[in-house]
């Protein structure tokens, strides 16, 4: 029985019954090594009733094999992948090695082929629930493989409805592996429960013995189980006090180090194998105990004293120490000239790729010969997707090369393989070795584009610019395509940041790279070089556009022309260009697994979607990316995100949260130099003090007065309707005019009816009296037409209604302001933007009228959450809730749940009705 447990034990019978009634959760157990977690684990899977357990137990000697732990736990519903989304079933497959070296897609290991991973387990784990409900009981998870270890929180965080329950224990004081799971801390059990322990389990303690150790244990139930076996028979009898201090749980390990010792020599050196081979596969410890003259019936004292299990596995059968920390006791204890002896052993008995491993731990010196193998095993890594392995590998083989330019280039190799994994930390680390051992000028040039790969995602694009200017001028004619790939970047990073003269310095260094013939990078490069005229403002835009534009098929999330023909598209006003582009290089990075490049184009796409007006889907976009840039740790796009989230926030009047994204963006945007999510969050704030009233304030924010916020040529276009509009209600029509100039000048160029539209509302707010009229009537004529063309923005239109509805209520025309306020106010509240609808039923109540909003005016789309948009709006392409599933990182069941919430809200019963409903918004 369990003694002191009844509030865990009722808090995870809670979860099981979740579980098996539908519903699901997740529990991380938290405690200090021996407080009773695997004992609440192995209570709770054996009496879940009804529930399917899947197990799987940390060993940490297999910490840094990517996807051990998954394996072992997934292993019964393997025949299940091959029913997966394809996608998803190759990434299983290349993390469990199951597909051969030459199958396509994204490493298992990398950014995106982790997600994948994720999202296979998902769907995996999901479609076993619809059978029987599924509880996974992950013991000992702090000492999971990272890759393991990421797919579980991310299912962890994704759990709706699905049938599945996940339960952890892990260690107090290790590494956050979980975040955003809830815990349930295992903490010591009182003196009563431990006292009542030690009785059932140690009835020859003396009652004042008995005491004594159960508090020396702290309450910890390892420490009571095992601080008695350490004392004599007349200790633990002994009607005297006993003298000294008592071991208490943090000496643990030198208790099992010494029962150890107490063991024969042949026991205690089969004990040392199997703490140095990885998996404790029983087979390949015998063999090597065998090259040191040890025979199996060594194991037989160890396994009457305790300290190991034979287990029999799915793997074959294994030696299972009673807790890590003995392995651990078992393995450092040991003499350093022992533990050699040990891994030469393993070496021997072992496949050559995996002795290859022992043969390097056993080495002393530089090994031509074992740094020749692990290199042959890191390019195997590579071609099975396990890009992290492959580091491991070369870093090491480095070290055990002699040649300095051998040893440079292996650990710039190792760099790149961890960049690669997703992990820039351990690639910075692996790149500053490769450095001070002396990379060449190609070695340099690689490393330049790995730092300028993770910066543009985590650091100063302005700094990654000059990175890659500075790397690729050395090598341009000795390795032409290396100097290519890092201009186009270069140039990427010049257009992203709208930063002319950046995008011309590396335009003009990109035009000048003798590329040779036939290279597969020259009809990239033109088109680069023609988009990069029309956004730096030479030639024709509009003209220039059409000239330069690629086929859509042509736009690859990894390539610069998503981002720069983004921008062209912006620049010259296109809206359908602008979203069709973006649009297509998400379908890109969906079809073809790109996750790690998924954030970009959903930046991308969020950003089209806020500047051309369909507000609700810009806000499903950016809620979608934020989630998955913070879980790659992409800090810029997600600091992009909370830009576009807050401008969004400022129309629909939610002034807490606009405030709180917009602070958030410019702080980080501020510190590593990024001015379009710097312009973006300060136009918010402004867009949310002039829908407020604050005119002061709002031209406070839209003025362009720092070199980051007020340093983006795209958002200073976009935001000059509210600049000029804050001006003219400040009385400051003076300051406003300049920027009006710039604007007309460049609507004349676009030729945009909604541009225009624009122009002449913000010329009727500083006109004189006898002009305003006509510009107001004007601006509604291009918002109708507009409209008929396919390209209304619903919100700008009910801006220059209201603006209009305003100016007459002032001339004392009221009968004639209340069609615009009515047709204002009902588009505002269509769209859910609060605080413009306030301002328009207020001019309306001014005209002696209250609001009269369309019956349907609340309802449909701005009801939906950011998901259920995003679901809603793949439904409508004709997927299934199964293909829907693998774009948005959901489970079928999760779709079909949102789905069931979404159609209530629109009105619909079925998807012909939901694909009409979203066709007739197209600005929503």
């Amino acid at each position: 029985m369990l003694y002191g447990r009844d509030a865990e034990l009722r808090r995870i019978q809670h979860l099981i019954e979740a579980v098996r009634a539908g519903g699901s959760a997740a529990l991380l157990l938290t405690g200090e090594p021996g407080t009773g977690k695997t004992a609440l684990l192995d209570h709770s899977a054996g009496r879940a009733e009804g529930v399917r357990v899947l197990r799987v137990h940390g060993v940490e000697s297999e910490a840094d094999l990517p996807f051990a732990a998954l394996h072992q736990l997934l292993r019964p519903l393997l025949p299940g992948v091959r029913a997966l989304p394809g996608p998803q079933a190759a990434a299983l497959s290349r993390a469990f090695g199951l597909a051969g070296p030459g199958d396509g897609g994204p490493a298992a290991e990398g950014a995106g082929g982790r997600l994948l991973v994720s999202l296979g387990m998902l769907t995996l784990l999901g479609d076993a629930a619809e059978e029987t409900p599924v509880l996974c009981v992950v013991d000992d998870a702090h000492w999971l493989d990272v890759p393991s270890a990421d797919a579980l929180g991310f299912v962890g965080r994704r759990l709706t409805g699905e049938s599945i329950g996940l339960l952890f224990a892990v260690r107090d004081g290790s590494p956050a592996r979980f975040p955003g799971l809830p815990e349930l801390p295992v903490r010591g059990l009182d003196h009563a429960s431990a006292s009542a322990f030690l009785a059932e389990r140690h009835p020859e303690l003396a009652a004042h013995v008995r005491e004594r150790i159960a508090a020396a244990a702290g309450g910890n139930p390892l420490a009571l189980a095992d601080l008695p076996t350490a004392l004599t028979a007349d200790q633990r009898t002994a009607h005297t006090p006993l003298l000294g201090p008592l071991p208490i749980p943090d000496h643990l390990r030198r208790l099992y180090a010494d029962r150890v010792r107490d063991l024969p020599a042949d026991t205690a050196t089969l004990l040392l194998v199997a703490a140095a081979e990885d998996g404790g596969e029983l087979a390949a410890v015998l063999r090597a105990a065998g090259e040191l003259g040890v025979r199996a019936q060594a194991l037989d004292a160890a396994e009457r004293a305790g300290i190991v299990t034979i287990e029999d596995t799915a793997d074959g059968r294994r030696v299972v120490f009673r807790h890590p920390l003995v392995r651990t006791a078992v393995y450092h204890d040991a003499p350093f000239s022992r533990r050699l002896a040990v891994h030469r052993a393993l070496a021997r008995a072992l496949d050559p790729e995996r002795g290859a491993w022992h043969r390097a731990a056993a080495a002393t010196g530089p090994d031509a010969e074992v740094a020749r193998d692990l290199e042959r095993g890191a390019l195997r890594a590579l071609r099975r997707g396990a890009p992290g392995t492959a580091a491991v590998a070369l870093e090491r083989a480095a070290w055990l090369t002699a040649s300095a330019p051998d040893r440079a280039a292996l650990l710039v190799s190792a760099a790149e393989a961890a960049g690669t994994s997703g992990d820039p930390e351990l690639a910075e680390a692996l790149a500053g070795q490769a450095e001070r051992a002396g990379a060449g000028p190609e070695g340099r040039a690689r490393l330049g584009l790995l730092r300028a790969s993770a910066a543009f995602d985590r650091g100063s694009p302005a700094d990654v610019h000059r990175l890659l200017l500075d790397r690729s001028a050395p090598i341009a004619r000795t390795y032409p395509e290396l100097a290519a790939t890092m201009l186009l970047d270069a140039v990427k990073n010049g257009w992203f940041l709208n930063d002319p003269a950046r995008t011309r310095s590396a335009s003009e260094a990109l035009a000048a790279v003798p590329l040779p013939h036939g290279s597969p990078l020259t009809p990239l490069v033109g088109t680069v070089l023609a988009l990069g005229q029309v956004v730096d403002g030479a030639g024709h835009p509009v003209d220039g556009m059409e000239n330069a534009r690629p086929p859509l098929g042509a736009v690859t999330p990894e390539t610069p022309l998503g981002a720069i023909m983004t921008a062209a598209a912006a620049m010259v006003g296109d809206d359908v260009g602008l979203t069709d582009v973006a649009g297509e290089a998400v379908r890109a990075c969906r079809a073809a697994g790109r996750i790690g490049w998924l954030p970009l184009a959903l930046q991308l796409l969020a950003s089209a979607e806020l500047l051309s007006g369909r507000h609700h889907f810009a806000a499903a976009t950016a809620a979608e990316g934020l989630d998955l840039a913070v879980e790659l740790g992409q800090d810029n796009r997600a600091c992009h995100f909370r830009g576009v989230l807050a401008w969004l926030d400022a129309v629909a009047g939610e002034e807490e949260s606009c405030r709180e994204r917009a602070m958030l963006c410019l702080r980080h945007a501020e510190a590593q130099r990024i001015p379009p999510s710097a312009a973006i969050a300060s136009w918010a704030l402004g867009l949310l003090d002039l829908s407020l009233g604050h005119a002061d304030e709002a031209l406070a924010h839209l003025l362009p007065h720092a070199a980051v916020s007020g340093g983006h040529p795209l958002i200073a276009i976009m935001q000059t309707p509210d600049l000029v509009e804050a001006a003219a209600r400040a009385g400051r029509a003076d300051l406003a005019r300049p920027h009006l100039a710039r604007y007309a000048a460049w609507s004349a160029r676009v030729r945009r009816d909604w541009a225009l539209a624009a122009l002449h509302r913000c010329s009727a707010l500083l006109a004189d009296h006898d002009d305003a009229e006509s510009h107001f009537e004007r601006a509604l004529e291009l918002h109708d037409r507009a409209g008929l063309s396919g390209r209304p923005r619903a919100f700008d239109h009910a801006r220059t209604r209201l603006a209009y509805g305003e100016w007459l209520r002032r001339a004392r025309r009221r009968a004639d302001a209340r069609g615009p306020l009515q047709a204002a106010f009902e588009a505002f509240d269509r769209l859910g933007a609060t605080a413009w609808a306030e301002r328009a039923n207020a001019e309306l109540r001014a005209t002696g009228h209250g609001s009269k909003p369309a019956a349907t005016a609340t309802a449909g789309l701005a009801a939906l959450t950011p998901q259920e948009l995003q679901v809603v709006r793949m439904a409508t392409t004709g997927a299934s809730n199964r293909e829907i599933a693998a774009h948005l990182f959901l489970s079928p069941r999760t779709v079909a749940y949102h789905l069931y919430k979404a159609f209530p809200k629109l009105g619909v019963t079925s998807r012909v009705e939901l694909a009409a409903l979203l066709h007739d918004r197209p600005s929503a």
